[in-house]
């Protein structure tokens, strides 16, 4: 066969291979524990509906929200073994069962306020990408949900009163820091937690405003301490395999909806703490400010170097947050 004619021949094959790629059609399974209503699940519907039209049908995307496939852990695992092909997690109570150190993204009092905790999760994205690629994932898209405060059933206008509440919290770091402020902690998912607080499993449990009024345990718990002890996040986690069988294009094209989606998200997550606060002020919530924060950090201190003295893991994680300002 003349050369001409081997060249001819490949460069069919490789625009057949090409038109191939560009005609299959690719299924994005998401899901999140969180509901819908919330800014973390109406950024999961954004991200869905952003990559459904720039794909334009090379991606079907579809979107799960709360309790639907199982909890937290339970979505987490299903996108592990491929059942989806991405989830949205806290990263310490999702794959912090494998990397336990991602507990300290939600750790008290370490973080200046919102903007410096945005720049972490943007700063740490690799890193927690390189520690979840054991495990068949890789993250990116972080998001906060918000500076945390504590609901409870009966006020609590000073550390004191908090004494031997049963609090829940949603992973061993918050059950630690319930332990220095003098509460009893206690884990359970968030979809359990209503039921607990209406039938006094529970005396009381802790987020952001705009969380809390997702969930509307307002209902049934009427007093809001404004605490500010730790924000919390999540991730996009996606499933290694998956993102890697998708041609070029479209990997940079779920990355970039990821991004734009974060983007959206914190917008709106700004703008719905304050909203939700309003609304729960009005709903007769009992918003208490106590006047003796300084003992909450100093309670909550001595947790750093317990954390530190875990394993070097531990330690070098720490330390990664730590140099990011």
């Amino acid at each position: 066969m003349k050369k001409s004619a081997v060249l001819v021949l490949l460069a069919l094959a490789l625009f057949a291979g090409l038109a191939g790629a560009q005609g299959k059609t690719y299924q994005l399974r998401t899901s999140t524990n969180l509901a819908g209503t919330g800014t973390i699940g109406k950024g999961l519907a954004y991200f869905v509906d952003l990559v459904n039209k720039q794909s334009a049908g090379r991606i079907k995307a579809t979107a799960n929200f709360g309790a639907e496939l199982g909890s937290q852990a339970e979505q987490v695992e299903m996108c592990r073994t491929g059942s989806l092909e991405m989830v949205v997690s806290a990263p310490g109570t999702g794959p912090g069962t494998w990397v336990p150190q991602f507990m300290m993204f939600e750790f008290p009092y370490l973080f200046k306020d919102n903007a410096h905790y945005r720049r972490v999760l943007k700063g740490m994205e690799a890193e927690v990408s390189r520690l979840t690629k054991p495990y068949g994932m890789i993250a990116m898209a972080g998001q906060s949900q918000g500076s945390r405060h504590m609901l409870t059933k009966k006020p609590v206008t000073k550390l004191e009163d908090l004494t031997n509440l049963k609090m829940r919290g949603p992973n061993a770091v918050y059950i630690s820091m319930f332990k220095s402020l003098g509460a009893a902690g206690t884990t359970m998912d968030w979809n359990e937690i209503y039921t607990a607080l209406q039938t006094g499993v529970i005396d009381g449990m802790e987020a952001s405003p705009s969380m809390i009024n997702s969930m509307k345990f307002q209902d049934v718990a009427k007093n809001l301490t404004i605490t500010d002890h730790i924000i919390a996040c999540v991730y996009y986690f996606f499933n290694e395999k998956w993102y890697n069988s998708l041609p070029t294009d479209l990997q940079k094209l779920v990355t970039d909806c990821a991004q734009e989606a974060a983007v959206y998200q914190a917008k709106l997550d700004d703008e719905d703490q304050v909203a939700a606060l309003d609304k729960m002020k009005a709903q007769g919530v009992a918003v208490h400010v106590p006047a003796d924060k300084a003992k909450w950090v100093e309670a909550c201190k001595p947790m750093l170097a317990e954390y530190r003295a875990k394993s070097p893991a531990w330690n070098d994680f720490i330390d990664k947050i730590l140099a990011i300002q």
